[in-house]
């Protein structure tokens, strides 16, 4: 029986909250996929190359004109920026969904439990391949120590309310699942099968340090994103949303803040790098100029009208 909803959109509401376990829910609905926001990052402006100009003055019996090298610094400078905004851009396109990004550094719970095949429960017949898809969850509890559990509740009209639901799942891991090292998933049939019905979730006590509520976030928008995909088979869904989610939540994504702290940095390095370089190539330039200049005054003959001549006629009269 094919899973009902495929094509269609998204739309999340809060779950509830459990003084022994950690639980909410979840509604897809038919309805377009919301519009996706983001957090504020902070900005980052190009900045102008600096004026292009030079440095004139007088030397020794001519004038020279100094094309000043901070031309070529503030190009390099602005190709820099513009280096840097690209790749900050690339990263802001790449990380276009900023809802399945973590932010937190997580550390795979120690499970006393080995891995149970037997974690599916399917009475509406959506799942093609159980054993399939069991062997495939696997790698859900390989990489976060969490065993999973799937739920395809068939619809009960004694259900009326989300909260119903969610106390539902509670009571249910209660009274099926005996450890508390188990990630729940509950999908409740909507009193018409062609509507995608509400789903909740239950953390066992020893997993909120994995499935938090940015880890369920996450959670949640992988199902948006699959359950919908008509290309996608149900066992697919399921493999998809769970690999995706511990993948996603055990490596430390890069934020648009840490990019920015990074090109800052980098920027900064190459520009006090710049500026010793350009320092120093000034001062072997005026070294030269004025090694060039007194070779220069030594060849060029004395003149009576000369102030250094009439200066050395003066002093040599004076001995």
């Amino acid at each position: 029986m094919p899973r009902p909803g495929t094509g269609g959109g998204g739309h999340r509401s809060s779950g509830g909250h459990s003084s022994s376990r950690v639980g909410g829910g979840h509604h897809v609905g038919s309805s377009s996929r919301p519009t996706r926001s983001r957090s504020s990052g902070g900005g980052y402006h190009r900045q102008p190359p600096p004026p292009r100009g030079g440095y004139h003055g007088y030397h020794g019996y001519r004038r020279n004109v100094y094309t000043s090298s901070s031309s070529g610094l503030g190009t390099l400078i602005a190709c820099l920026i513009v280096f840097a905004v690209v790749i900050f851009s690339f990263f802001m396109i790449a990380s276009d969904d900023s809802d399945v990004a973590s932010t937190i550094n997580r550390e795979k719970i120690e499970n006393p439990v080995a891995y149970d095949n037997n974690c599916i429960r399917d009475e509406l017949g959506y799942i093609e391949n159980q054993g399939k898809l069991s062997k495939n969850l696997k790698n859900f509890y390989n990489k976060t120590g969490i065993q999973p559990y799937i739920y395809l509740k068939s619809y009960d009209e004694t259900l009326t309310s989300d909260s119903q639901k969610d106390d539902y799942a509670q009571s249910w891991y209660e009274q099926n699942i005996d450890n508390e090292d188990t990630f729940l998933f509950v999908y409740y049939e909507d009193q018409d099968p062609n509507e995608i019905g509400y789903m909740a979730y239950v953390n066992g006590k020893q997993v909120t340090s994995v499935m938090d509520g940015e880890a369920v976030n996450i959670f949640w928008n992988y199902i948006d994103r699959y359950w919908t995909d008509d290309s996608l088979s149900t066992v697919e869904v399921f493999t998809k949303t769970f690999n995706s989610t511990a993948d996603t939540i055990m490596e430390k994504s890069t934020t648009s803040n840490d990019i920015i702290k990074i090109i800052c940095i980098v920027v900064g390095i190459i520009i006090v790098i710049g500026g010793i370089i350009y320092i120093l190539r000034m001062k072997f330039k005026r070294d030269k100029e004025k090694a060039k200049e007194t070779v220069e005054i030594l060849k060029t003959p004395l003149d009576k009208s000369d102030e250094l001549r009439d200066k050395y006629l003066n002093e040599e009269g004076k001995e």
